[in-house]
């Protein structure tokens, strides 16, 4: 039979004696970037940082709030508060019985990741599940571009819990190693939790230079001198468009490829178009003659189907839940603004209107107003 041992401390803030704070398993004190020995001192001081390791717990009082510690999680102590580094922690008005009881509460909410790491240009999720409904506010991805993260309940799930997800993409050319995800989620019975969670994410350098694109045209040319009409077509898709969230999702699992072609241009591909004009390659392109059909690659909700500046003939189909597919270049624009289209319905015809050297679809993907890898 094997027997695990808890040491408990209770320590005093030297500056407020009627703050304490009771640890349960390894847990740190950090003093001016060193780790003081609790063993010997009887005093946690102002801007020192707990740290809990793995299965350990704390509970933190400080100006009649406690705060829970769940394991790995760091805060840094104030006069005031304690402040969230990294982990989770839990914000309550009337304390627990017993760190034994917050062990268990702590059990009922977890919180994942998948894929892990996250892979820059790629699709990813957060999962947040819970016993009990939550609120789930102020949620972001910060190192991100566009850090916004909107999540939304799965329906379908384990009937025993309550389970959230966020879809959203990494940017392509994202040089961060480390992106953190944060929020603070408000339970049933108004504890806050915050969390701050750091995640690890792979990434491919940029090329030394872009590979240059052969045949840009006078058309390509006059676009690309024209910024403010390519602003404005931005405003529309990036801040307009791809920025509104659909709670429904309408699409299932497995999406198709939108036309048939020969496979011109990868995502991600480093291009220059002129000598000061140099982009990745945000879609997939799969070229072939005029008038070759495009289809929905799945289910969803056409938000756009009209000719713009850059994208010439264009279709932005709402898949639900923050993700959208694009297809751009259309000789003939077929579906409709407001019009449901299923997976493999013809939404219009291969060309090469705006910014284009041949006849192909430009297929691309987003989520979280982030492209991702089709």
């Amino acid at each position: 039979m094997k027997y695990i041992i808890s040491i408990i401390f209770f320590i005093s803030l030297s500056l407020y004696p009627q703050n304490e704070i009771q640890f349960s398993g390894n847990t740190s004190v950090i003093r001016d970037g060193k780790k003081a020995d609790i063993k010997k001192s009887d005093e946690v001081l102002l801007n020192d940082i707990i740290e809990t390791e793995k299965n350990s717990f704390a509970e933190i009082k400080i100006a009649n709030k406690y705060y829970y510690l769940s394991p790995n999680t760091k805060v840094k102590i104030s006069s005031q508060n304690a402040h969230l580094i990294s982990g989770a922690m839990y914000t309550r008005n009337n304390a627990f019985d017993s760190l034994e009881d917050f062990k268990k509460y702590d059990n009922d909410i977890k919180i994942y990741a998948d894929p892990f790491p996250f892979y820059a240009g790629k699709v990813s999720t957060i999962f947040i599940a819970s016993k009990d409904e939550v609120k789930i506010e102020n949620a972001k991805l910060l190192g991100s571009a566009r850090p916004i993260v909107k999540f939304f309940e799965v329906k379908d799930a384990d009937r025993n819990m309550k389970v959230y997800k966020s879809v959203f993409g990494i940017y392509v050319g994202s040089q961060d190693e480390k992106y953190q995800f944060i929020s603070d989620i408000k339970l049933k019975d108004k504890t806050i939790l915050n969390t701050a969670i750091d995640i690890k994410l792979d990434f491919t350098p940029p090329p030394p230079k872009p590979n240059q694109i052969p045949g840009v045209t006078s058309t390509m040319r006059n676009i690309i001198s024209n910024p403010q009409k390519s602003k404005e077509e931005r405003e529309l898709l990036n801040g307009k468009i791809y920025i509104s969230y659909t709670p429904t999702n309408y699409a299932d699992k497995v999406y198709i490829m939108p036309s048939q072609g020969r496979y011109s241009s990868g995502f991600g591909a480093f291009r220059g178009y002129t000598k000061d004009y140099a982009r990745y390659h945000q879609g997939f392109d799969i070229a072939n003659t005029n008038g070759t059909p495009i289809m929905a690659a799945n289910n969803g909700i056409v938000r756009v189907s009209r000719e713009l500046f850059v994208r010439g003939n264009c279709v932005v189909i709402d898949h639900g839940e923050g993700v959208y597919s694009s297809y751009f270049h259309m000789s003939k624009l077929i579906a409709e603004e407001g019009q449901y289209v299923r997976k493999g319905e013809i939404i219009g015809l291969i060309g090469s209107t705006g910014m284009s050297t041949g006849p192909h679809c430009h297929w691309e993907m987003r989520a979280g107003n982030m492209t991702f890898d089709p």
